[in-house]
């Protein structure tokens, strides 16, 4: 039980960040999974901190290059080295079981492939390595080619833990200085402060609470098990000053979307609110930011996240919303693939209780309408990844449709979507459609080497210009928007995007705003906050 007291109440100031850590890294998805996390380590995150500490040099040069946002460099100092070292040291001690895993899912899995030729794989279970038994089961598909299917529940069950390496950092610092999520460790330093605690842990809902809502620091502290000088190092973090809430809740009768920049969406009627891929800035703006994480209602009755990336499924912005959702509506994962951990797993191992699975075509029904899953193509590199979903919402009798990072590489499938929802009021629609090549996220799930040119040519892509318009042509909307073009400066520690105004990204979402306003359809490319009402 948290004590409560009714002096010193204070709020987070709104430009506090709050990361979520695992074993110092910022906390992504498949952090959270246990088995990604293991892999991630041994074939993403050693490597690079390696690199740094054989010659430190190169990388602080590669720091101060924006083209090198991305890339495998750490962006430190110099004087960051004596850190490093201690967390290759306790990458190497305190999480070797994991290490031991990934190394010993690709070494066996690549034996597997390589040996199993259509005959029984009776015999590879007694080859099986000691850290992976009882953990997965060998199947052939129907091409006779192998595979290693994880029994990824029994992985939360005390058979790879990595919830030790989970920490919070607070901070107070600009949006646009944060470092990029996949190649910066997170070091310490004077001007933050490092909570050792679960993400799973409930305590952590009176630290976010305290977003909106006045909250004792005592009661903070002790929840945070803050010993004196964790207490004189939090407090700065905090005010007495409430923030500026707009208009959280609405009551109309009508239908008010607002937009939080990239594919972050809210809907709201006066009895119910549904959020899209929550990722939202923190310090408003009289530019971009006009709505912000404080902008959020008190209660919201459905998250819908629609795949497993880091901008869409954000780790720090759901954790900080816990106590206030209701239920998460996620796809379901293909359990044949090690790259397609399961959100239902990863969201639950977070402490999130109603974690709803969703198959193609599934509904859920509100008061005043309903949500329908609709299957995408595109934006995973060709891999087999189930677990990306679109929504379909019936509203007031509205519809919209909300497909994130769709790659129209098939319009036929959009033909049969359409003859099932009819024609949709509103589309909004993703076009990223020159995304990072396939190994910049999932190189380390890769039993064998992806070669450049096919490395350059499958990528984790939206639609272009003709793709989408193919969209528009089966769904029949009367309006569009572009959106989740990564443009807003709060994302570039989870994006790194810096578009030109010749950028293909651009140049293509340009053409298709275009040529649906010549059709007739108001459309546009959404950049920072907005507010309308359908």
């Amino acid at each position: 039980m948290i004590e409560q007291h009714a002096g010193d109440l204070v709020y987070l100031k709104p430009t506090t960040k709050i990361e979520p850590l695992c074993a110092r890294w910022m906390a992504w998805p498949h952090l959270i999974s246990p088995v990604q996390h293991a892999l991630n380590i041994l074939y993403r995150q050693l490597p690079i901190m390696k690199s740094f500490v054989a010659n430190p040099a190169i990388h602080v040069a590669a720091s101060r290059d924006a083209k090198f946002l991305c890339a495998p460099f750490l962006h430190l100092k110099a004087a960051d080295l004596a850190q490093v070292k201690s967390l290759l040291e306790y990458a190497a001690t305190e999480c070797a079981p994991m290490l031991q895993f990934a190394q010993d899912w690709l070494k066996f899995d690549r034996l597997v492939h390589d040996n199993a030729k259509g005959y029984s794989l009776d015999e590879f279970y007694a080859r099986i390595p000691p850290s992976l038994a009882g953990l997965v089961e060998l199947t052939y598909d129907v091409n006779n080619h192998p595979h290693l299917r994880l029994i990824e529940e029994l992985v939360y069950d005390d058979a790879l833990p990595n919830a030790f390496t989970q920490e919070f950092m607070f901070f107070d610092s600009p949006d646009v200085d944060r470092k990029f999520f996949l190649n910066t460790p997170r070091l310490d330093g004077p001007d933050r402060h490092i909570a050792k605690l679960e993400f799973r842990d409930r305590r952590f809902d009176v630290v976010a609470r305290s977003r909106t809502e006045p909250t004792s620091f005592a009661a903070i502290a002790q929840a945070l098990q803050l010993d004196e000088a964790g207490r004189a190092s939090m407090r700065r973090f905090f005010t007495d000053e409430p923030p500026l809430r707009i208009d959280p809740a609405y009551v109309g009768s009508e239908v008010r979307v607002r937009y939080f920049g990239h594919a972050c969406v809210l809907i709201q009627t006066a009895d119910t609110s549904i959020l899209i891929d929550p990722t939202t800035a923190s310090e408003r703006d009289d530019g971009k930011a006009r709505l912000t994480f404080d902008d959020l209602p008190d209660r919201i009755d459905y998250v819908f996240l629609t795949h497993n990336h880091q901008d869409h499924f954000c780790a720090e912005v759901m954790l900080q919303l816990r106590h206030r959702i209701g239920t998460v509506l996620v796809p379901r994962n293909n359990v044949q693939s090690i790259a397609d951990p399961s959100l239902k797993l990863t969201l639950r191992s977070m402490g999130f209780e109603r974690v709803v699975v969703m198959d193609p075509l599934d509904t859920v029904d509100l008061s005043d309408g309903c949500i329908t899953s609709l299957p995408f193509y595109g934006e995973h590199a060709d891999l087999s990844i189930n677990s990306k979903h679109g929504m379909y919402l019936q509203i007031k009798g509205r519809k919209l449709l909300f497909l994130a990072d769709s790659d129209c590489s098939d319009p036929a499938l959009y033909r049969r979507l359409a003859a099932r929802t009819g024609k949709v009021d509103v589309l909004f629609i993703g076009m990223e459609c020159h995304g990072a090549p396939l190994t910049w996220l999932y190189g380390p799930y890769l039993s064998a080497p992806a070669t450049r040119k096919d490395d350059e040519s499958r990528r984790l892509s939206g639609s272009d210009s003709d793709r989408a318009w193919a969209v528009v042509e089966q769904v029949g909307c009367t309006r569009s928007f572009v959106y989740a073009m990564g443009q807003e400066p709060w994302l570039k520690h989870l994006l790194g995007l810096q578009y030109e105004a010749d950028s293909v990204q651009i140049v293509e979402s340009n053409r298709f705003v275009e040529r649906c306003r010549e059709a007739g359809i108001p459309s546009e490319r959404l950049n920072g906050c907005r507010e309308m009402i359908i």
